[in-house]
């Protein structure tokens, strides 16, 4: 776990670590109630089109 925990770790530091954690939950909240709607951004729609084409 050491190996892969010295591999993965990006360097990003935050001032106050359960406010970032509060943050990442509401972020990732709003993505799935957006995902259940069927939205989707553009990047995202132009990749599906191009592996169609």
């Amino acid at each position: 776990m050491a190996v892969l925990a010295s591999c993965s770790w990006t360097g990003f530091v935050v001032k106050n670590s359960y406010v970032e954690s509060q943050n990442s939950i509401a972020k990732r909240q709003e993505g799935r109630a957006q995902a259940t709607l069927g939205w989707s951004g553009p990047l995202r729609s132009q990749m599906a089109r191009s592996a169609t084409a």
